[in-house]
């Protein structure tokens, strides 16, 4: 499972030490400090041993994250992940590790409360890591070769959501101080689960085909596994690429929901340009009517081609017509022209420059205004400009990336 996660061992091993040494509070004090006359054979003189309980390789996944409610069910460390040395003492140990089962406690309790007693049938299961809050109950994914139970999948796809969230921070060049909260995804059982909790954790009230999302200064995502629009984990990860972008998009200073009115283009494209680059192809669009339409997708995912094939037909919209639309009026094409439109800003000027224009979007510049400042161009000129890099770029054949 660790190698699954796309941890080295050399990595992990130096990860595990790291975090027993935080956890029993070790330091080096300086020359003041005395060396023990007699060394513990069973501990080291640490004071703190590995919980037996946890399968292989178990306890430096769990010492990765800052909570696991599994780990924290474990009767005999009580999510410590470490039990008293019988054969010594060491106070200071023992102290951190009373401190952490507590603290592990007092996070339980409050997801007790907040979360589970607001989800039909069993509660989810709980991790939190560095950024994000992840409340989780699909019961089994299937991973290549691999078949996944309820804890492996959470963790899996916790690293995943941080591996996204540092892709998006390093494309746009934004740094920490860019965002004003904490992650919070909850990937329930079924639709009943979801339409339950949805409400609660976002306050968005009425029924949902497959997600619903809270974005701006509080950013949060309650979803659940629609068998026919979310088949395998491929598909179900690329839904959680789209909408976490749109979450993060949201976030980003200044904090603020951009794509109604207007701005649906750049809302959605970059949705769209993160879920091909991480999963080859875009099947996620965020209005309910093409979401009821379970398992329906615009050529097949695969848009450069289209987007060639609409431009050699005389398909492709201008910017100010498109520029109009708000995300959810958008069409299967406007989504794969919308994407195609952001790919060619990332690609011809960077992710900084597309991080400003955002920005200006989201400050309420006018789109006019927002390219002129940030691209010097005009919309009639980025039609010239998009229309040729196509060309050279798209192939009408090409249906691989």
């Amino acid at each position: 499972m660790a190698d699954r996660i796309g941890r080295s061992s050399s990595q992990r091993w130096a990860g595990a030490l790291a975090a027993i040494f935080a956890l029993v509070g070790l330091a080096v004090a300086g020359p003041a400090q005395s060396v023990p006359a007699t060394t513990c054979r069973t501990c080291g003189n640490h004071g703190v041993l590995d919980c037996s309980k946890h399968k292989k390789g178990w306890l430096e996944i769990e010492r990765a994250v800052a909570f696991c409610s599994v780990a924290e069910s474990c009767k005999s460390c009580l999510g410590a992940l470490c039990l008293d040395c019988k054969q010594c003492t060491n106070e200071s140990a023992e102290g951190e590790m009373q401190k952490r089962v507590q603290l592990v406690k007092s996070w339980r309790e409050s997801l007790r409360t907040t979360i589970d007693a607001h989800s039909r049938g069993e509660p989810l299961l709980h991790v939190q890591t560095a950024h994000i809050d992840l409340g989780f109950a699909i019961p089994k994914i299937a991973v290549d070769k691999d078949k996944l139970d309820s804890h492996e999948g959470m963790h899996l796809y916790g690293d995943r959501i941080e591996a996204l969230r540092a892709l998006y921070l390093q494309t746009l060049e934004l740094d920490e101080k860019d965002f004003s909260t904490r992650l919070r995804i909850y990937m329930c059982r079924d639709s009943k689960q979801a339409n339950e909790l949805g409400p609660r954790v976002t306050g968005l009230g009425g029924n949902f085909a497959v997600g619903t999302k809270l974005m701006g200064i509080d950013a949060v995502y309650c979803m659940w596994q629609e068998p026919r629009g979310l088949p395998d984990d491929e598909a179900l990860h690329r839904n959680i690429v789209h909408n976490v972008v749109h979450l993060l998009t949201s976030n980003m200073d200044p904090a603020g929901y951009f794509g109604n009115p207007a701005n649906g283009w750049v809302d959605e494209g970059l949705a769209h340009w993160f879920e091909d680059k991480i999963g080859g192809k875009c099947t996620n669009y965020c209005f309910e009517e093409v979401l009821t339409q379970q398992g329906q997708t615009f050529k097949g995912g695969r848009w450069r081609p289209a987007v060639r094939q609409m431009l050699d037909t005389g398909a492709v919209q201008s910017l100010a017509a498109l520029a109009q639309k708000n995300t959810d009026q958008l069409t299967y094409p406007e989504h794969a022209q919308s994407f195609a439109m952001v790919d060619y800003l990332m690609v011809v000027y960077g992710g900084r420059q597309l991080r400003d224009f955002v920005r200006e979007l989201k400050r309420k510049t006018p789109m006019r205004d927002a390219m002129q400042a940030v691209y010097g161009t005009t919309p009639l000129s980025f039609d010239t400009e998009f229309q040729a890099w196509v060309k050279a770029n798209y192939s009408p054949l090409d249906s691989q990336r």
